[in-house]
C-alpha cells in the first residue's frame, strides 16, 4: 500500500510529521477494515510502520483482550529507548514507572475506561506535582495508549479523552535562573570560606566557566589546552543509567560541544591543581580533573557545597546555580548574547528565554533611534544650502 503526504499543513504535527499510511486488512471479526495511521516524519518510517502493522495483523488470530497494560507499556518503553540517549531513557523509565505504571500495573489494557483515566488524574494530583510536570506525565500516558490503539485496537475514545490541564501563566513568577543564582560578592563570601584546595578550585572553576555539572565531571586533563589556556567540552557524565555506575555520553546538544577560554585566575588555579595531581602514583592525562581515577560524585559535590554554604552563610543554591550565576554576570556586564550563548553551549533563543530578566529592555531602542535620526536630519536641513 502507498504512503501518503498530508497536504493540509494544519494537520502536520508540531515537529513536522506529515506522512501516513492507509491500508485495508481483515480485523479480528473477519471483516474488511481500513486503517489510517498517525503521522510519521518520513516516507520510509511510515512504510516500515505499515509493514509492522500488517505483519502483526497477519500473525494474530484475534485481539488479546486479556493483555495487561504492563505488557504494552514495556513494549512502548523498548521502542522509545531506541530514539533516546541511555541516560535520558533511564531517567524517563524511572519517572514513568512511578507515575504511570504504578497506577495501571494491575489493569488489563481493555479494562481501562474513561472513568479509569479520571481516577488516575486524581491519583496523580495527590502527588502534588506542578501542573507542568503533571502535563508531561499525562502526555506520555496518551502516547502509550495511542500505541495501544495502533497495535491492540484499544478504545480510541479513551485516548481522545486524555487531556492536559490548562496552565495559567503567572506573570510575576520568579524564574529559577534568578533565584538559584549568586552575585559576584555573594560568590566571594562563599569562596573565602572554602578551606580545601581541590574544592576551592572546583567551585571557582564552575563559577567562571558556567559548565553544567555533568560536563565538569567528565573533564580529563586531556581536555585542557595548556598552551592556549582553554578547555574542550565534548562529553558529559551521568549516573542515571540504571547500571549502578556512571556513564560518559555525548553532551546535551550539539551546541554543547565547544571550547571555553579560561581567565588568568582560573587557569592559574587549574595549573596548581595539575601540579598537585600529577604527583599521584600512576598519574596520566586520561584521569579526571576532579576525582582522579573516577569522577567526583554528585553526592560529594552537593554535600561539600552545602557545607561551605552553611559556613559562609550565603543563600543556598544548587551546583547548577553556578551556571546561572556565570551567565547572569556576563550578560549584566554587557557581554554580547551570542558570545554568552557560545560559551554556555546554548542557543541565543534559550539564553534570551532563560535570562530575559537580565537583558536590557529594548522596546524603546527603535523609537529613540528614529527620534535621534530625525533630529540630525532637521539640523542638516537648517544648516543646509
Amino acid at each position: 500500500m502507498p504512503v501518503y503526504e498530508e497536504k493540509n499543513k494544519k494537520r502536520w504535527t508540531k515537529d513536522g510529521y506529515k506522512y501516513y499510511y492507509r491500508c485495508y486488512y481483515t480485523n479480528s471479526y473477519g471483516k474488511l477494515a481500513r486503517k489510517k495511521s498517525k503521522m510519521y516524519k518520513g516516507r520510509l518510517e511510515a512504510k516500515r510502520a505499515e509493514e509492522d502493522f500488517l505483519m502483526r495483523v497477519a500473525t494474530r488470530d484475534e485481539i488479546d483482550y486479556d493483555i495487561m497494560f504492563e505488557t504494552v507499556y514495556n513494549e512502548w518503553i523498548i521502542i522509545k529507548r531506541r530514539s533516546l540517549k541511555s541516560t535520558t531513557a533511564y531517567s524517563l523509565s524511572v519517572k514513568l514507572n512511578k507515575n504511570i505504571l504504578e497506577f495501571f500495573r494491575n489493569y488489563k489494557l481493555h479494562n481501562i475506561k474513561i472513568n479509569t483515566i479520571l481516577q488516575y488524574y486524581q491519583w496523580l494530583k495527590n502527588k502534588s506535582f506542578s501542573i507542568e510536570y503533571e502535563n508531561m506525565v499525562i502526555s506520555y500516558l496518551k502516547d502509550i495508549l495511542s500505541y495501544a490503539k495502533e497495535n491492540y485496537e484499544f478504545d480510541k475514545k479513551v485516548v481522545s479523552s486524555i487531556q492536559r490541564s490548562k496552565v495559567e501563566v503567572v506573570k510575576d513568577a520568579i524564574p529559577d535562573s534568578q533565584i538559584n543564582c549568586w552575585t559576584y560578592n555573594e560568590f566571594l563570601t562563599f569562596i573565602n570560606s572554602v578551606d580545601n584546595n581541590t574544592y576551592y578550585t572546583l567551585f571557582y572553576f564552575l563559577f567562571f566557566t558556567g559548565l553544567r555539572k555533568g560536563e565538569l565531571f567528565a573533564l580529563t586533563w586531556n581536555d585542557v589546552d595548556f598552551e592556549n589556556k582553554s578547555v574542550s567540552i565534548s562529553k558529559t557524565i551521568s549516573a542515571k543509567v540504571g547500571t549502578g555506575t556512571y556513564q560518559i555520553t555525548t553532551p546535551k546538544t550539539q551546541n554543547s560541544i565547544r571550547i571555553i577560554d579560561l581567565d588568568d585566575k582560573t587557569y592559574d588555579l587549574l595549573m596548581k591543581h595539575y601540579e598537585s595531581e600529577s604527583k599521584i602514583y600512576g598519574f596520566n592525562k586520561s584521569m579526571f580533573i576532579f576525582g582522579n581515577i573516577k569522577p567526583i560524585s554528585a553526592t560529594s559535590l552537593d554535600r561539600k557545597l552545602n557545607e561551605y554554604i552553611s559556613l559562609s552563610k550565603v543563600k543556598k543554591i544548587s551546583p547548577h546555580g553556578f551556571r546561572h550565576s556565570h551567565i547572569t554576570m556576563l550578560l549584566s556586564n554587557g557581554v554580547p548574547i551570542r558570545a554568552v550563548a557560545d560559551r554556555a553551549g546554548d542557543t541565543i533563543e534559550v539564553i534570551e528565554k532563560t535570562y530575559y530578566h537580565v537583558l536590557p529592555k529594548t522596546r524603546s531602542i527603535p523609537v529613540n533611534f528614529i527620534n535621534n535620526f530625525n533630529k540630525n536630519l532637521e539640523k542638516q536641513v537648517v544648516n543646509g544650502p
